[in-house]
């Protein structure tokens, strides 16, 4: 009853207080200045000193619905009212991307406020969470292990009713597309071997928080979703325990300041691996040779570090050195994959850590050059660095569509996947036999080394992630370019597939920004040209219409 009675008296004094504010017209007016003041400035100062970041997406937005669309129709009445709105939405949110990335805040004030904040007071930020002796670790595989189980009812439903205007919800359940994949590759008597790769703080917590246990920490759905897969006849081979026991023995397992694992569990996954697949598979005897190099060291800021967008002066406290051991061919080349191989690993950045130079940490020396080297034999792959749920199994399936097999004399499928994909990804089902409609006849196919200057309007584009915000450097979109000509040479087509960088190293380039409706020019040549060098960085691909399994071509925008 006291206590009632004390809130009671507290409430009516503070109803009593709030009631009788009383605010002079000067202290008013200055208070009304001030606020006014601090809202404009920084936008005022954003037009003043650079105009066109935002002049140049509010002209668009200005535009007139035919302009917008990128269409020839004439009349309102035949602009499809839906597309006219998602064009917009599309439009006001890349404006609102651009500003929060490339405004004058955004480059200069942000990299000193969390530059001050991780110095002083060891605080990260929405991607990245700072643990002890220099650990850095990604806000997902957090959110991933601490959350909800990922096959959890109502957490599905959510994930599947999450879509909007601009974005398809997610499939969230892995196990049909996992099934599907595996019935598919029975059909043609191909064995899956799924590969769910650990999150770092899974292994190493003890940066986090006190230690929990000695074995592995896992989402509470895993190991259902083990026991579903295997009782689907699905293999599954699970690293955790094999670097939990390597992280007790005193080895560090992943890098401190990256989301990937350190090169020489690569090697202890890859030789496990290796001797689960010859347990359980019969693979005809092969001896490739192959040649070991321990070596080179290579230091890099990790992909955790550079999502917390530090001064320069921090860089160097944020990197690290490792020491790397290459699989090279006896004249001291490159592993390359070779797709006539038997086995084929599909895989997103945690096979490509160690063999994209883009990544920063050198190549020769990732997952799938480590399992050819333990089997002696070669291996095939396709990987990517995001998407871990579909990205892979898309482009078998793209592969498949434009009359590329690359199951072709395979006998086993390797699928390894990070297993924040289980929580976070989009498991969509992938139709492995779709037929073309034929529209892919109107799209120019590139011949070996050809070159050309082409002009044509944007027909369709896929989006770049915003700068700082994915645990990747680099990015590549995809476009559907239309209305294509050459100057005077002839074309047997006029439409086309077309790839661009669109984030290097961090910053968005020129082709970020292109429009639907927008027309460019660009050099063109054949994809497959810098796809050894490119084909494992992240790629956003098209989701619509035939041209998305036309064989690409890899362009560069030319300044009007």
């Amino acid at each position: 009853m006291f206590s009632k009675n004390r809130h009671n008296a507290r409430v009516t004094q503070a109803h009593e207080q709030a009631g009788s504010t009383k605010a002079t017209l000067p202290v008013c007016i200055a208070m009304v200045v001030v606020f006014t003041t601090t809202i404009l400035s920084l936008p005022m100062a954003q037009l003043w000193f650079e105009p066109e970041l935002i002049l140049r997406d509010m002209t668009q937005l200005s535009g007139k619905p035919t302009q917008i669309l990128g269409t020839d129709d004439a009349w309102i009445g035949e602009v499809p009212i839906f597309s006219l709105n998602r064009r917009l939405l599309e439009m006001i949110k890349d404006l609102d991307h651009r500003i929060d990335n490339e405004s004058l805040l955004a480059l200069h004030l942000r990299p000193i406020i969390q530059t001050l904040l991780t110095r002083w007071a060891a605080t990260g930020n929405e991607n990245v969470y700072i643990g002890r002796r220099g650990w850095l670790y990604y806000a997902l595989d957090i959110e991933h292990l601490a959350g909800p189980g990922f096959l959890d009812a109502g957490r599905l439903a959510r994930r599947l009713n999450s879509g909007d205007n601009l974005t398809k919800p997610p499939q969230p359940d892995p196990r049909p597309a996992l099934i599907q994949f595996n019935e598919v590759l029975a059909d043609r008597g191909i064995s899956l071997v799924i590969l769910p790769t650990p999150v770092k703080p899974s292994i190493h917590p003890e940066h986090l928080t006190r230690p929990l246990t000695q074995t592995p920490l896992q989402n509470v759905s895993f190991a259902r979703f083990v026991k579903d897969l295997q009782s689907a006849g699905i293999k599954v081979f699970d690293p955790a325990p094999l670097l939990a026991e390597l992280r007790n023995s005193g080895e560090q397992t992943y890098l401190a300041t990256d989301t990937h694992w350190h090169p020489d569990a690569v090697v202890a996954v890859a030789t496990a691996l290796a001797a689960f697949l010859t347990s359980e598979i019969s693979l005809p005897e092969d001896d490739v040779l192959l040649t070991e190099r321990q070596g080179p060291r290579v230091t890099n800021q990790g992909d955790t570090a550079a999502l917390l967008n530090l001064t320069d002066d921090l860089v160097p406290h944020t990197s690290e050195t490792v020491t790397l051991r290459q699989i090279l061919t006896p004249a001291l080349d490159p592993w390359r994959p070779d797709q006539s191989a038997d086995v084929l690993l599909l895989g997103d950045s945690f096979s490509n850590i160690y063999s994209l130079p883009s990544l920063g940490w050198g190549e020769s020396a990732g997952l799938a050059e480590q399992l050819s080297a333990s089997l002696g034999r070669p291996i095939d792959r396709i990987t990517q660095n995001d998407n871990g749920a579909f990205a892979s199994r898309e482009r078998l399936a793209r592969s498949l569509t434009g009359g590329q097999d690359r199951l072709a004399g395979k006998r086993v499928i390797i699928f390894q996947f990070t297993t924040r994909e289980l929580t976070h990804g989009d498991w969509r089902l992938i139709d492995f036999d779709r037929p073309l409609s034929g529209v892919t006849a109107a799209v120019l196919t590139p011949s070996p080394n050809q070159r050309m200057l082409v002009s044509g309007v944007v027909q369709q584009k896929t989006v770049p992630p915003r700068p700082e915000t994915v645990p990747y450097r680099d990015h590549i979109v995809a476009i559907h370019l239309s209305q294509i000509s050459s100057g005077d040479q002839g074309l047997d087509a006029n439409q086309a597939l077309i790839y661009l960088s669109s984030m290097e190293n961090n910053v968005w380039t020129d082709a970020a920004s292109l429009a639907v409706g927008q027309t460019v020019t660009l050099t063109i040549r054949p994809w497959r040209e810098v796809a050894q060098a490119l084909d494992g960085v992240t790629r956003s691909e098209l989701a619509e219409g035939d041209v998305m399994y036309a064989e690409p071509w890899w362009g560069e925008l030319v300044e009007p």
